[in-house]
């Protein structure tokens, strides 16, 4: 990647292209290549060469952006065969799971790869992320999602599954969707280092609970479940207002830490 004032897109890079109707659409550049909407058509090759943030017009005259896209973007735009998290679940996940450069996390249910590049953006440099999923095409999925979006191997291991494996030990978080994440309590707690994170996103609260009630029986504490909703704001001179729609419910998230139970043999501090 290239530093500096003017970045330029290059052939084989991923693009945003952003239209005066601010939707978007993710593109890999390819000389000789054209992508086209019912907006209009841009041709790949008068785009590369050009810095990050230039400005051109379609075939049909209107403007569009060449944005670089950052990974909020590229986890949005992935080839998905299941739901994905949304940004504004994974925002707050990441700040909950405290993570940061060099740590080592545990991922159960691959999925489409999405979370697995936020997580893998999160703990650069050093850090490496252990994704694992009982099907194999998800695995492959996801595979290729990240390298699309330049998460390299030496960042992400994928692993098939079956339910009830151990998992890579002495992690700094343990991050669960899959539908049933309360089986997966016993593993999560033997892999994570004392003071670990863990994360569990449910669609229900009927799951919510049952992953909650597990957490404070099992080895875990401080746990909070929490939903996030974001409300955008249409911000006008005269006439600033919240927006008619929402992103409401998506995910309900919960959240603990690791801790290590007293031994029966151990009696507590004299006062």
């Amino acid at each position: 990647m290239q530093r500096g004032a003017l970045r330029q897109m290059s052939a084989g890079d991923q693009v945003l292209l952003v239209h005066e109707d601010q939707k978007t659409f993710l593109v890999e550049l390819t000389p000789g290549r054209t992508f086209s909407t019912h907006k209009g058509a841009v041709a790949h090759d008068k785009l590369i060469g050009q810095p990050y943030g230039t400005q051109i017009v379609n075939s049909a005259g209107a403007p569009v952006f060449a944005l670089r896209p950052i990974w909020v973007e590229r986890m949005m735009k992935v080839d998905r065969r299941t739901n994905i998290m949304y940004p504004k679940d994974v925002a707050y996940l990441l700040a909950r799971l405290g993570l940061g450069a060099g740590d080592r996390v545990v991922e159960l249910g691959s999925g489409s790869g999405a979370m697995t590049m936020a997580l893998a953006h999160a703990v650069r440099p050093g850090g490496r992320i252990y994704s694992y999923d009982r099907r194999e095409d998800f695995l492959e999925l996801a595979a290729r999602n990240c390298a699309r979006a330049g998460v390299g191997e030496d960042e992400v291991e994928f692993r098939l599954r079956i339910d009830g494996e151990d998992l890579e030990p002495e992690v700094d978080a343990v991050t669960c969707d899959i539908p049933e994440p309360w089986q997966e309590m016993g593993a999560a707690h033997a892999a994570l280092v004392g003071s670990g994170r863990f994360a569990a996103a449910t669609p229900t609260f009927n799951q919510a609970e049952r992953v909650a009630a597990c957490l404070a029986g099992g080895g875990f504490a401080m746990v909070q479940t929490t939903e996030v909703l974001v409300r955008e704001i249409l911000a006008r001179p005269g006439r600033t207002r919240p927006a008619h729609r929402m992103v409401g419910h998506t995910q309900i998230l919960t959240t603990a830490v690791k801790v290590f139970a007293q031994q029966p043999d151990e009696s507590p501090e004299p006062q």
